[in-house]
């Protein structure tokens, strides 16, 4: 079969496809201060605890017994932002949940950590006693020069109304990311066509 660069490239661009589908790895969170959950819905935010794991203690640091703490652009039924990193890992709705004041698309809660950290993972708990289709919400990681770190989505509308993210080491090297490894392919490819078409012309 006769091996030609339009064949590479229809090869290449595939394998571009099929890397780029792919999940990439969760970056890093290196020197974490600060966290901001926004309903993606938009709705009511219904929120029972945030736990941020660091890296090397494992110890939640937005927790309010390490020292973190929590604001809302307004509260309404249930506790204070305080509720959202109070411990009590309890999702139904009761006092020790946050709730907002409104369903307005610019509530928030923001939870500064304890210390600055590298997170290994991010773990948020919803409301499960009432109204799940709520539970769903955009996260933002900034560090202390209001740099963003890592951004997504918490999907907590299941029955068990808790979703997480695990966050890569730092001290195990980067992982290249689908493109980049879509990249790498082709150029091999590439590489590997031009020495067999040398070597027919030689022959």
């Amino acid at each position: 079969m006769a091996f030609t660069f339009k064949s590479l490239l229809s090869g290449g661009l595939a394998a571009a496809a099929i890397f780029t589908a792919m999940p990439s790895t969760a970056a890093t969170v290196i020197d974490a201060t600060r966290i901001t959950f926004t309903s993606a819905v938009p709705d009511w935010m219904q929120i029972a605890e945030v736990v941020a794991i660091e890296l090397g203690t494992l110890e939640n640091v937005a927790a309010a017994s390490n020292g973190g703490s929590a604001i809302a652009t307004s509260s309404g039924f249930g506790t204070g932002p305080g509720g959202a990193i109070d411990g009590d890992l309890s999702q139904a709705f009761g006092p020790n949940i946050w709730h907002s004041g409104s369903s307005a698309a610019d509530q928030m809660l923001e939870i500064t950590l304890g210390r600055t950290s590298s997170l290994a993972s991010l773990t948020l708990y919803a409301r499960t006693s009432c109204c799940v289709s709520r539970n769903f919400y955009n996260y933002t990681i900034y560090n202390a020069a209001n740099q963003t770190l890592a951004s997504g989505l918490f999907d907590a509308r299941s029955g068990n109304g808790i979703a997480s993210i695990s966050f890569g080491d730092p001290s195990s090297g980067a992982v290249p990311e689908p493109a980049t490894w879509a990249m790498m392919i082709l150029g091999f490819g590439a590489a590997g066509s031009a020495i067999r078409s040398r070597r027919r012309a030689l022959a």
